[in-house]
């Protein structure tokens, strides 16, 4: 009986302190889950506040974390189930040593400077991409609004130079600056470092065309050549923003006919090919004034199509019946499609009826098609009827040297 006693008390005390280290190791993993459901799934806890113990690594201290909805509860799982944009939640997300609300205010009501520091935070800050994009959405939302200051919109652009916002995120931003503000963004310009004068006109100027076209046109002409040349195509994504229309009729009041110069169209039509496609782009173009600008914009509509769909772009010019317009169709296609295929656009550069649009064209192909097969190209040349100072220029190779070469060459067929 002793016996029987002894051996079951030793079993109670087996029991009971297994009891005792299960509750200790439920404790250890509930902590731990706690810490991974606030912060980043796979971030271990600081190394400076973790403790050793003969289980492993304890969680730190949630004194920083208490506001996260306890396992404990199913209403808490619930809450961290459901989405943490829900208006109304007080739910906070560990990331990056800074604690950052992971609720997206609501749209209804005026932002206050702290909401929008939060969401500048949340937006550069969270781990989870939707969030950062509802953070930023909530952002330009509010800068629509009839209660947007310009005091909000520094206090959103300090935020984002503290927290190293992104460059697609200072692009987006200032470009709404302009649309939404544009004279609070105008005035802007007088303040800004010289350093980041240029990155925020590249910015800012598209949306500020989008709203006042004219005030956007006035600012791009009083600039220095080199910041036109860099930010052209950011005026001319503004304008077509605010109608192609107001685009076109630009083009046409600053272009010097009688110095004319292509790269402005052919920077406005691939603007133009990007919103609407190629066919809208070339019908656009079909209906301008029959003239330099007109064939520029042809020409550029096939050199974007030639660079993607080079197999479409060629259907379309087979199926055009000759004419000036398949002329410079093809000389779109060859401009862009000689830096795949220089032997295809040589071919093709020939087809041109026009005979000095004809060697322009060559020679552009033929500049590449040397660079990529030197052989193949010089003896193309041979019997292309490509004069030798056409060939000079695509090549680099002095005349003198062409003519040296063919008068050996005739030499030794003599002997």
């Amino acid at each position: 009986m002793n016996r029987s006693r002894w051996t079951h008390g030793s079993w109670l005390l087996i029991t009971i302190g297994t009891f005792v280290a299960g509750s200790q190791w439920a404790g250890l993993s509930k902590s731990g889950d706690e810490w991974e459901m606030v912060g980043r799934r796979d971030e271990r806890p600081p190394a400076e506040t973790r403790k050793s113990t003969p289980h492993g690594w304890v969680a730190p201290s949630r004194e920083l974390t208490s506001n996260a909805p306890s396992r404990k509860s199913s209403k808490g799982l619930e809450r961290s189930n459901r989405s943490e944009s829900q208006e109304g939640s007080n739910a906070w997300t560990k990331t990056r040593g800074n604690l950052i609300p992971s609720a997206i205010p609501s749209n209804e009501a005026p932002l206050n400077n702290d909401q929008m520091r939060s969401l500048v935070l949340q937006a550069i800050k969270s781990f989870n991409p939707v969030k950062r994009r509802q953070a930023f959405d909530r952002l330009l939302e509010e800068m629509q609004s009839g209660t947007f200051t310009n005091e909000q919109a520094m206090t959103i652009r300090k935020a984002m130079a503290e927290n190293g916002a992104s460059g697609e995120q200072w692009k987006n931003f200032d470009y709404a600056w302009g649309a939404n503000e544009p004279e609070a963004a105008l005035a802007h310009i007088n303040e800004i470092p010289q350093q980041y004068l240029n990155g925020f006109l590249y910015n800012m100027i598209p949306g500020l065309a989008s709203a006042d076209p004219q005030a956007a046109i006035d600012l791009f002409g009083g600039l220095g050549v080199e910041v036109q040349n860099k930010i052209r195509n950011r005026l001319f994504e503004g304008l077509i923003d605010n109608d192609v229309a107001v685009a076109t009729n630009y083009i046409y009041d600053v272009t010097n006919l009688e110095d004319y110069n292509w790269r402005p169209m052919d920077v406005l039509t691939r603007e133009i090919v990007v919103d609407v496609g190629v066919s809208d782009t070339l019908a656009w173009a079909a209906e301008l004034p029959e003239g330099p600008l007109r064939g520029s914009a042809w020409s550029a509509a096939y050199a974007h199509w030639g660079q993607r769909q080079p197999e479409v772009a060629v259907q379309s010019i087979i199926e055009m019946s000759p004419s000036q317009d398949r002329n410079l169709a093809i000389n779109g296609f060859t401009a862009a499609y000689a830096h795949q295929d220089g032997a295809t656009a040589v071919a093709w550069a020939a087809e041109i009826t026009e005979s000095g649009l004809r060697q322009a064209a060559l020679v552009r192909a033929a500049t590449q098609y040397y660079r990529q097969d030197q052989q193949a190209a010089t003896e193309w040349f041979g019997s292309s009827g490509m004069s030798p100072e056409s060939w000079a220029q695509a090549t680099g190779i002095p005349v003198s040297n062409l003519s040296d070469n063919r008068e050996s060459e005739t030499q030794t067929e003599d002997d």
